[in-house]
């Protein structure tokens, strides 16, 4: 087969790099290894951070990509972000979708937060969520895939499902000329005749990345099980440096035989310290090390991210990591509030958590005990120190103050104090990975040399630039930007005689 651009996975950033690239008067072929398109991107709530102050939100980013992405890499993604509001608009034209402002400003108290905000598709008239997705209340992701799959589909774009990448097909110079893709039981080449977008994904099913670039063991994931840092490993076949492979977009959540995937605890979205809109969330647990005693603020600023940092702890005296697994501790008011995880994901791995929490303690999923000591036994930690860990909890809710960690008043919803006691395993989750290989501000990867691999470009999680922290929303803000700036770029590329 030949094309003009060959892109690696159907997701946010490829869908966005294939139309903006056909838009430029390319041929473009889109391939994804799964028999679904979406990716991650459609699992997502589907906030797309855009920029409100260019000058402002640089700062801002800046300071979230912690000195390990170049000034020029954030400066064309800020610029971009900006007109991320008026490029959604025309994509709704294709079906009368609709969407509205989320109205946050970032996350994290330093310059620059101010400048930027968020947008999500929310009404697409007429559409029901795709029938391979289970999709929660708190999820918008699949409405933005609709947009995207319909202007795919509008333009007559090729694509072809089932059909993985193998290998990045190259000339004498070094310059990518295509791909091997697989399917219907055959390999077979694909020529790009200006070049190929690898847009397909992280790492988050792939343990041995895990083990050489990830602190802790092990981590679990909740993203879709394609996910296994297939452009990670064409890239550096041909040369490509990797950057921010430590930094994933993670919580703690939970892990169960029967699934292959992981599930996240309840509480997403951001917890909104600024009072700019009252937006506390409240948290019945606790969680504590193998020891029985706290170690973190259970509520950083984004419940499900960063806080399975705090885990990955290695205590060289045992040799082992005491946080892995933790726990969370809670009591019946806990119990009764309200389901404790949120499972979210294909339908392949979907899993009803009930309301109550009833069935997940008939599964053993959820010990229970009468006292705090018998709950200690359970779960094999001291007795005293959980004992002890509870009680000091109890009384920082009294006192309406947490000296030991600093978790927001607002936060704790009450003492842990009325039987029976719960606990439950929890683990490193990954939402999605940010490592892969770098990328210039034209999106072109970048090999051991630093310099451009010729007519190869990246885009989406798969290199992203958030190299410290992870903004929400920030990933599927990128995605639209990274996914614009690959699909012009390529599509600029002279094209080749192939």
């Amino acid at each position: 087969m030949t094309t003009d651009v060959l892109v690696i996975g159907y997701g946010f950033s490829g869908a966005i790099a294939a139309i903006v690239a056909h838009d430029l008067g390319a041929k473009v072929l889109i391939a994804d290894k799964m028999e679904h398109f979406g990716g991650c991107s459609m699992l997502s709530g589907g906030g797309v951070v855009f920029v409100k102050e260019p000058d402002v939100a640089f700062e801002y980013l800046k300071i979230l990509c912690g000195g390990r992405t170049p000034d020029p890499v954030i400066r064309v993604q800020v610029d971009m972000m900006a007109s991320t509001p008026g490029f959604i608009d025309e994509l709704c034209k294709v079906n009368g979708a609709k969407w509205t402002f989320r109205g946050r400003p970032g996350l994290y108290p330093v310059k620059g937060r101010e400048g930027i905000n968020s947008l999500t598709v929310r009404e697409v008239p007429g559409f029901e969520p795709y029938p391979w997705l289970v999709a929660g209340p708190g999820m918008h992701g699949y409405k933005l895939m609709k947009v995207l799959e319909d202007n795919v589909v509008k333009r007559g774009i090729k694509t072809v499902m089932s059909t993985p990448a193998k290998e990045l097909l190259t000339d004498c110079n070094g310059t990518v000329t295509g791909a091997i893709l697989s399917g219907n039981g055959m390999d077979f080449e694909v020529r790009a005749r200006c070049g190929v977008v690898l847009a397909c994904g992280g790492f988050e099913h792939d343990q041995w990345l895990q083990l050489q670039y990830l602190e802790g063991r092990p981590y679990y994931s909740m993203a879709p099980l394609s996910h296994t840092g297939d452009g990670i490993k064409m890239a550096q076949k041909v040369g490509a440096r990797l950057w921010h492979m430590w930094q994933v977009h993670g919580s703690y959540g939970f892990k169960f035989p029967e699934f292959k995937i992981a599930f996240r605890h309840h509480l997403g979205g951001a917890r909104d310290p600024f009072e700019y809109r009252p937006f506390w969330f409240k948290m019945r647990w606790i969680v504590v090390d193998q020891g029985g005693k706290r170690f973190m603020n259970e509520y950083p600023p984004a419940p499900q991210d960063t806080s399975h940092r705090p885990l990955a702890a290695f205590d060289p005296d045992i040799p082992g990591y005491p946080r892995i697994p933790c726990y969370l501790i809670f009591d019946e008011q806990a119990r009764v509030e309200g389901p404790i995880a949120e499972p979210l994901g294909l339908r392949d791995h979907a899993y009803e958590w009930s309301k109550d929490n009833c069935r997940e303690i008939e599964k053993g999923w959820i010990m229970s005990a009468s006292t705090i000591d018998e709950l200690a036994v359970r779960i094999k930690v001291d007795a005293a120190h959980l004992r002890e860990t509870v009680s000091r909890w109890n009384r920082f809710v009294a006192e309406g103050s947490d000296p030991d960690f600093k978790r927001p008043k607002e936060t704790m919803a009450g003492p842990i104090s009325t039987p029976p006691y719960y606990a439950m395993e929890a683990w490193p989750v990954i939402t999605n990975t940010q490592g892969g290989p770098e990328h210039d501000e034209r999106q072109r990867v970048i090999n051991f040399a630093g310099e451009a691999v010729p007519r190869l470009y990246a885009a989406g999680e798969l290199g992203s630039m958030f190299g410290h922290l992870y903004e929400l929303g920030g990933n599927i803000g990128e995605c639209i930007s990274s996914g614009r700036i690959a699909g012009m770029n390529v599509a600029k590329e002279e094209s080749l005689e192939i």
